[in-house]
């Protein structure tokens, strides 16, 4: 059959010729391909987008964390200030007391066998927090000993020589010596003796050491000493029986 164009000459030059039907279906195929990809960036991006925000719920719940801790803490802020305030002071009256522990095994050490001691009065220098280290504080502390010796003098003179040599003593001097020949079984001579207790800031070391603290901080202490003494008279040997002669 043949195809009659009913429309009038003039008319047919304003027709619009279409698109072939292979082009048209490129161009669609194109067009959904892009939109996929568009699709799939947007999923991709919001997928990541919920990541950092649970990221940023976390974070926000360890802050939350972190400022109730900080404000349980609040009330210690300034014990950093507090402790380098007093710090000098501790250092102070540790660098300047007096060694109570090493002075007693010292004497333990250097009490003659002829003599015993009945009783130790001491008290230490004053706690001086300024005073210079590897100088003895002044005023000295002061010791007072008594005790009974067997019945020579030269027992009681022996024991004031010792006290005069003992690391922390210093000018030892008789105060009393009386023969006893009632309060014992056998005479023996009371006596007292009088001493400075000797503090050189410094020696066992300058400032207080804390648990876990810098052990050059400090000087390392003495080695204790070891006492190993026999036959020492006792006040309980002048009660009893006498001591068997040499």
């Amino acid at each position: 059959m043949r195809r009659v164009n009913l429309l009038l000459p003039e008319d047919r030059g304003g027709r619009v010729e279409g698109l072939p039907g292979g082009t048209v279906g490129l161009l669609l195929v194109a067009g959904a391909a892009v939109l996929l990809l568009f699709v799939g960036v947007y999923l991709v991006f919001l997928l990541r987008l919920n990541a950092v925000e649970d990221e940023v719920a976390v974070l926000d719940g360890r802050i939350s964390e972190r400022d109730a801790r900080l404000e349980e803490l609040s009330p210690y802020r300034d014990l950093r200030a507090r402790l380098d305030e007093k710090k000098p002071v501790a250092d102070g009256i540790f660098r300047t007391r007096f060694p109570w522990d090493d002075f007693l095994q010292g004497l333990a050490f250097v009490v003659p066998e002829t003599t015993a001691l009945r009783t130790l009065t001491g008290e230490a220098a004053p706690v001086d927090v300024e005073a210079p280290t590897e100088e003895p504080l002044d005023p000295p502390g002061a010791v007072t000993f008594t005790g009974v010796a067997l019945p020579e003098y030269q027992n009681v003179a022996d024991f004031v020589v010792r006290m005069n040599n003992l690391e922390h003593l210093s000018n030892a001097q008789l105060n009393t010596a009386e023969l006893d020949r009632q309060t014992f079984v056998e005479p023996a001579i009371e006596f007292e003796v009088a001493s400075e207790l000797v503090t050189v800031p410094g020696e066992r070391g300058t400032e207080v050491r804390i648990e876990g603290g810098d052990p050059a901080e400090v000087a390392e202490a003495p080695e204790p000493i070891e006492v190993a003494r026999s036959g020492s008279v006792s006040a309980d040997q002048y009660a009893g029986d006498p001591p068997a002669a040499p």
